[in-house]
């Protein structure tokens, strides 16, 4: 695969690091890119994403990824804080999502997110949990069932 990432990484072997603007980057272009494996390899294996609107890990969190990503949404997201303790990162983001309904109407989601990312032996920083909340419609109800 060829991506043309404006924040440099390797998508092979990702790594949010601890530098907030590089880390929020990199999940935009992952995220945007419509690539659920890409993105996915954003998450620890052990992960959960509450993303769909229930806890998700390994094959189920990749299997929603991919699904719901194919559609292409376009995700922006704003840092609102950031804490680092360690081997251990706390980010809240504002986000949206624009994206395709089920009907092929324009669906607009937005809201919060907590996210929680662990640097691993290997010097790696990957999500841990991240738990959006929405404020406006939810991404479970935008996904096929």
């Amino acid at each position: 695969m060829a991506f043309d990432f404006s924040t440099d990484f390797d998508p092979a072997h990702p790594d949010l690091t601890d530098d907030t603007w590089t880390q929020n980057e990199i999940f935009l272009q992952a995220f945007n890119s419509g690539d659920g494996t890409l993105f996915d390899s954003l998450y620890r294996q052990d992960a959960i994403s509450n993303f769909s609107g229930r806890p998700l890990t390994g094959a189920d969190r990749l299997a929603f990824f991919k699904e719901f990503l194919a559609a292409k949404p376009a995700l922006k997201a704003e840092v609102t804080h950031s804490y680092v303790a360690g081997d251990v990162a706390l980010v809240g983001v504002k986000y949206s999502i624009d994206t395709t309904g089920k009907n092929g109407e324009p669906v607009h989601l937005e809201g919060v997110c907590t996210d929680v990312l662990r640097r691993g032996a290997d010097g790696r920083w990957l999500m841990a949990i991240d738990r959006p909340v929405a404020a406006t419609g939810l991404v479970a109800e935008q996904s096929a069932s």
